[in-house]
């Protein structure tokens, strides 16, 4: 009890307080712009948190992927739109109910079901996050070698339409993150003589470069294409959030059910690694349109078909903190950054955090349920003004936004060689979603590989040259070795598929 008490005042301070408003606001003016979302926003702004105290950090991230997640549905409703992927369902009805003239009563009800998805998802995540981690502190090297050759597995499966591709961005992944120092033996590999790739490649400066710079590309591509458009085309129009009628407190608890399952499905898809929230909002969607009692209003302004997305991918957020916790597994592109705050900080994610410092784990348990509030309080009064910001041109949006990744990892290492590791990193990121390489898959390959790689080799030398024997006396190794198993059948059996698809 005192340890809780502990970790929740270390967040009722000032400065923690002040770093999850400040983060929900960006997060949700970053989720609100078209192109942009949390990721983003965290990958640009981790520098700044490098001379934070951990839990401020935390906290102002936290914020940022807390807001960044219902801020994209702004832009679904009132432009149809979605500012982030895991909105797009979202602007189905979203987007009718403000051509009705209800986009107050829309946005309204996308806040709310938001807010009510993540704090059912927090309240899961407090009560299973610490019995898992004391079953997961049972795992020795081989457990963790085999839960981690699941997860890539599992990941390269699931991201993406090509489940090869996938399989071939997560390898991607995995060959940049031994680059650097072998972890036994301190000798150099794969540095082609640069002394600057000693400690391995950088995580932020290949973020931002994959996740900032590329989509400044793809916008500069967007634009040249938008001004070959024909003059008579239809393009959405913005709808003023002025006016019109607020959603009421009964009219809102009249959809708890969609919002109780869409929650769910957002929590447990969620804690498994490589789906994302855009797969729980579809996912959430199509749930409440299969048990509504009038599933033809579905697509023609559905408060119902707001409230099931929006609940489920704000769910998410609270899911994909479960492996990241509790194994040091990021589920998602997000909590891979997260990760390397995390690390930046001198904290290692996994179960031994919640025996070595438990009041850290209650602190971000805390800022998780303070930055709902946040969330909601921001949403409410600012709704108004983000809806004025998302009219903000491409080309000033993105110019601030290329200025800022090269600021932010000069910043972060006075050295011309990182700028050098972005700029190649963000064609190698252009590249990839031009030809459908899942980003997620590289990124969990890249942060996991060291991890896997120690755990891997401890395996082999408790083995003794036996590793069949040593993997048949472990049953949780043995289980997910199975799963691995099964994963890359389905893997290379759809791979097989869909190259004789493409020969008819």
């Amino acid at each position: 009890m005192d340890t809780l008490i502990a970790g929740i005042f270390s967040v009722l301070a000032l400065e923690p307080l002040l770093a999850i408003a400040s983060g929900v606001a960006v997060g949700i003016f970053m989720g609100a712009i078209p192109g942009l979302h949390a990721a983003m926003a965290i990958a640009l702004l981790s520098p700044i948190t490098f001379g934070m105290q951990p839990i401020t950090a935390i906290a102002f991230l936290t914020g940022i992927y807390k807001g960044g997640t219902y801020g994209g549905s702004i832009s679904a409703i009132l432009l149809n739109t979605p500012g982030s992927p895991e909105a797009a369902a979202s602007a189905f009805d979203g987007y009718p109910l403000a051509r009705a003239g209800k986009a107050k009563k829309a946005l309204q009800m996308a806040l709310y079901a938001s807010v009510g998805g993540a704090l059912l998802a927090d309240l899961l995540l407090y009560v299973v996050a610490s019995p898992f981690s004391k079953f997961a502190l049972q795992f020795g090297p081989t457990e963790v070698t085999f839960v981690i050759l699941f997860a890539f597995t599992f990941v390269a499966g699931l991201t993406g339409k090509s489940l090869l591709r996938g399989l071939a961005a997560c390898s991607f992944g995995f060959l940049c993150g031994m680059i650097g120092l072998d972890p036994m033996s301190a000798t150099p590999r794969l540095n082609f003589g640069y002394l600057e790739l000693q400690d391995g490649l950088p995580l932020l400066p290949i973020a931002i470069g994959m996740l900032g710079v590329a989509e400044v590309i793809f916008a500069v591509e967007r634009g040249r294409a938008h001004r070959r458009q024909k003059q008579n085309e239809e393009t959405p129009q913005m709808i003023s959030v002025t006016g019109g009628v607020n959603l009421s407190i009964l009219e809102y608890f009249t959809h708890w059910k969609t919002i109780i399952r869409s929650s769910l499905i957002g929590t447990c898809i969620g804690a498994l690694p490589g789906i994302g929230a855009a797969m729980a909002a579809f996912v959430g969607y199509g749930a409440a349109k299969k048990h509504s009692h009038r599933p033809e209003e579905f697509g023609q302004g559905s408060l119902d078909g707001v409230a099931a997305p929006e609940a489920a991918n704000s769910a998410v957020v609270g899911g994909s903190f479960v492996p990241l916790l509790t194994l040091g597994i990021p589920g998602n592109v997000t909590t891979a950054l997260l990760i390397g705050t995390f690390l930046v900080h001198g904290i290692e994610p996994g179960p031994h955090v919640f025996k070595m410092d438990p009041v850290l784990i209650y602190g971000i348990f805390t800022i998780l349920f303070m930055a709902n509030f946040f969330n909601l309080v921001i949403g409410l009064v600012g709704s108004g003004l983000y809806s004025h910001i998302i009219k903000v041109p491409e080309y000033i949006t993105y110019s601030v936004i290329a200025l800022t990744c090269v600021t932010g990892v000069y910043a972060m290492s006075s050295s011309l060689f990182f700028i050098n590791v972005m700029i190649l990193f963000s064609f190698i990121g252009y590249l990839m979603k031009k030809f459908d390489y899942s980003f997620v898959a590289f990124l969990i390959g890249f942060v996991l590989a060291p991890e896997f790689e120690l755990a891997f080799r401890s395996f082999l030398l408790i083995s003794q040259g036996d590793p069949v024997g040593q993997l048949v006396q472990r049953p949780i190794a043995l289980v997910f070795f199975l799963l691995t198993l099964v994963a890359l059948s389905r893997i290379l059996w759809r791979g097989l598929s869909e190259q004789k698809h493409l020969k008819f």
